[in-house]
C-alpha cells in the first residue's frame, strides 16, 4: 500500500502516522530527562563516543529500565522484563551465546506459530536484525529488555 510521504522530514513517514521521535526528544517529552540533561549528555557523547542512551544511564540521568521501555516505545515493540519472565533454554539455544552477547540479544521463547521471540537492548540498531536473521532460520519477533537483564539471562542459562 502506497502512502503519501512527508518529504520534508529527515525520516519520511506515511501521512497520518506520527513520525518517530529521536530518543532524546522522546525522553524529554516523557519527562524522564530535562533539556539541560540532554544537552550535557550530547556533549559527553561527542567527547567520549558511544550511544546516547548509554551516556544518559552512565551519567545517572535515566534508569536502564526507563531507557529500555522508551526504546521499545520508540520502535513500536513490546518491553519484556526478563526477571519476571523466565527464558526458555531451548529457545535461547537457537542463538550462539557469543553472538547473543555481542548483539545484546537473547531468544526468550517460541511463538505458537513457530517463530522466536528475541529480546534486544536496542531495537533501533539497524545492524542487529540482519545478523539475527542470518543466525536463526525462523520468523523473529523483537522485544526489548535491559542490557543487564540480557547479560544476566545468558549467565543463568550457562550456569
Amino acid at each position: 500500500m502506497n502512502h503519501p510521504m512527508r518529504l520534508s522530514d529527515p525520516n519520511p513517514v506515511p501521512l497520518g502516522q506520527k513520525p518517530r521521535l529521536q530518543l532524546g526528544a522522546l525522553l524529554v517529552e516523557k519527562g524522564l530527562i530535562t533539556e539541560a540533561q540532554l544537552s550535557e549528555a550530547l556533549v559527553e557523547r561527542r567527547l567520549n563516543g558511544g550511544f546516547l542512551g548509554e551516556t544518559l544511564v552512565r551519567l545517572g540521568f535515566v534508569f536502564e529500565d526507563e531507557l529500555a521501555r522508551t526504546l521499545a516505545e520508540q520502535a513500536g515493540v513490546p518491553f519484556v522484563n526478563l526477571e519476571a519472565n523466565p527464558v526458555d533454554r531451548y529457545a535461547a539455544g537457537t542463538l550462539s551465546r557469543a553472538l547473543g552477547e555481542s548483539l545484546l540479544a537473547l531468544p526468550v521463547r517460541f511463538t505458537p506459530e513457530g517463530g522466536l521471540v528475541i529480546a534486544v537492548s536496542d531495537p533501533t540498531d539497524d545492524t542487529v536484525m540482519p545478523q539475527l536473521q542470518l543466525a536463526i532460520n525462523c520468523p523473529i519477533v523483537l522485544t526489548v529488555a535491559t542490557p543487564s537483564s540480557i547479560r544476566s539471562g545468558w549467565r543463568s542459562i550457562a550456569a
